[in-house]
């Protein structure tokens, strides 16, 4: 309703002096914009070099549980490699060797915690039911990035260390989820291509001129402008990595809506007969007056994730913030400059005028506004039919079978679940305890409905200064809020026995999220809508339209 604010408002006087004072210094606007569009590009990689990976939810019972586990034993509870060796054909795989092959594992990566057979005491959920497969689990320390750094020196080590003639292979999560691609690559530019080759496609049938490429070179301006006030920001807090692809995609759509606006505008105007500037003027009085309050609006429900308790949701609305706003800035400030100048120019060839209404959209009005009961009826039917995945989402991470379908990764998660491996072996849990109750642990982790496993891990590996590290394998994976029963029965079987520190894992991290995030989305939702009505009765000088 926003984008439709010129039919409800009447020339805004304010805008037009707005426009008058651009044109009147549109080359030193001009220039102001060209100075952040290079110093943009040429340090797009400074900023997203300090972008940072952290998804970490402060405060909540996973996650303090898990920084105490890494601060105690220098490895994550999140993230594991499972380590899979194989032996050839249809012979068992020696015990002895798959155990030396782990332990050779251990000590190429001495930071890491390979938690084998060994380390659990004999647990027979490290072996498929036909003996010709061990695996083991390797934590690591924090990664800074979405792809572990010694990805292939990992594989590397095993298969030098794996018995000779077996298959050795990385799976997980994380493994198959990455399907064995090493590339630090964010694949930003290639999105950003992508989506700007589709929205010349509909901007070159829309316009028929060269002026299809204004729009594009609007949202450019207005992303790399955004990316260095990011880089800005990094200086005094951290920012996440997805904000990058969030600047990127939503920058461009909707720099490229309200430049569209303009843009359409002004042809309109000059097709009517106006002179160059008085069409730009005109353009800014209504179109420019609706992408003002069209911007505000999307900027204020992106910033409402700042009230949420997740820094790097506070990071994405942050960016959600600062992406519309820059781009009304660039809209109503270079566009006119640039329309002003040598657009007519560039409108060529001028193939679709606007001086004439569409006949298409000006029957289907017509059609709407003569059926309206049975149109709102069947757009209430479209509606209900959108909304009806909805109520089946899965909340979380991806699971094993949501991800890679073919590769190393995926044939040995396949070899360990058809070997009676549970799925729930890709999604461990951590316990943290003082070493005396571990053992007590492992006693109520096991009855536990939803929990194949528990035990105390053994050695260096499981228990330092006086602590010790139960590990508790799910039947099932608990990469989801719908598989995560188990965890919040474990956690709650444990959360009152002296010396019982917390549980973490990817169950645990799950509960943590939901609790973050969805037991605060009412307070940010009822922020958006109360912020945005305000805004909106502002803009079309109405209490009833903005309840529409």
């Amino acid at each position: 309703m926003v984008t439709f604010n010129i039919f409800f408002n009447p020339r805004s006087e304010s805008m037009t002096r707005f426009a008058e004072f651009v044109l009147r210094h549109r080359i030193i606007v001009a220039l102001f914009w060209l100075v952040a569009f290079v110093a943009g590009g040429a340090t797009s990689g400074i900023t997203t070099s300090r972008l940072n990976v952290d998804f970490s939810l402060p405060g909540q019972d996973g996650y303090e549980a898990a920084k105490k586990i890494e601060a105690n034993y220098g490895t994550e509870s999140d993230n594991s490699f499972v380590l899979v060796v194989t032996a050839p054909g249809v012979s068992k795989l020696d015990n002895a060797a798959a155990n030396a092959a782990f332990a050779g594992v251990a000590t190429d990566f001495p930071e890491a915690r390979v938690v084998d057979k060994t380390a659990s005491g004999g647990d027979p959920l490290f072996t498929t039911s036909d003996g010709r497969t061990q695996f083991a689990y390797a934590f690591f320390p924090s990664q800074n990035s979405f792809v572990f750094k010694d990805h292939d020196k990992l594989a590397a080590s095993l298969k030098a260390h794996a018995p000779a003639g077996s298959t050795a292979s990385l799976s997980g999560l994380e493994e198959l989820r990455a399907n064995g691609d090493t590339s630090t690559d964010s694949g930003v530019l290639a999105e950003f291509v992508l989506g700007a080759l589709g929205a010349l496609a509909v901007l070159a049938f829309v316009f028929a001129s060269f002026l299809a490429l204004l729009p594009l070179f609007i949202a450019g301006v207005s992303i790399l402008t955004t990316f260095l006030i990011v880089l800005f920001l990094t200086l005094f807090t951290d920012i996440s990595l997805i904000v990058q692809f969030l600047i990127a995609l939503v920058g461009l759509g909707v720099a490229i809506d309200y430049s569209l606006l303009i843009v359409t505008r002004w042809r309109e105007e000059r097709d009517h007969g106006r002179d160059n500037r008085e069409a730009v003027v005109s353009a800014m009085e209504t179109a420019g007056h609706a992408v003002l309050f069209s911007g505000l609006t999307v900027a204020i429900s992106l910033c409402a994730l700042i009230i949420l308790p997740v820094p790097f949701l506070r990071s994405v609305g942050i960016a959600g913030l600062l992406i519309p706003l820059i781009s009304i800035a660039v809209s109503t400030t270079l566009l006119p400059a640039i329309l002003s100048s040598f657009a007519p120019k560039v409108d060529w060839p001028k193939i679709r005028h606007e001086n004439k209404p569409s006949r298409f959209w000006t029957s289907w009005g017509r059609l709407i506004v003569r059926h309206r009961i049975p149109a709102t009826l069947l757009a209430i039917v479209l509606l209900g039919f959108l909304i009806v995945p909805a109520t089946t989402i899965r909340i979380g991470n991806a699971n094993s079978d949501a991800l890679a379908k073919s590769g190393p990764a995926y044939e040995a998660s396949q070899t360990l679940f058809k070997g009676g491996i549970p799925k729930g072996a890709l999604t461990p849990l951590q316990i943290l305890s003082s070493d005396d109750v571990a053992p007590a642990v492992v006693t109520k982790a096991k009855v536990i409905t939803g929990i194949a496993t528990a035990f105390v891990e053994t050695g260096s590996v499981g228990q330092r200064n006086g602590s010790a590290l139960t590990l508790a394998v799910p039947v099932n994976e608990t990469a989801d809020a719908t598989t995560t029963k188990p965890v919040r029965d474990l956690k709650s079987a444990v959360k009152d026995m002296s010396g019982v520190v917390g549980v973490a894992g990817v169950g645990a991290t799950q509960l943590d999220f939901l609790k973050g995030v969805y037991g605060n989305f009412p307070v940010a939702l009822a922020l958006i809508l109360l912020v945005t009505y305000i805004l909106l009765v502002r803009a079309f000088r109405s209490l009833l339209l903005p309840l529409k």
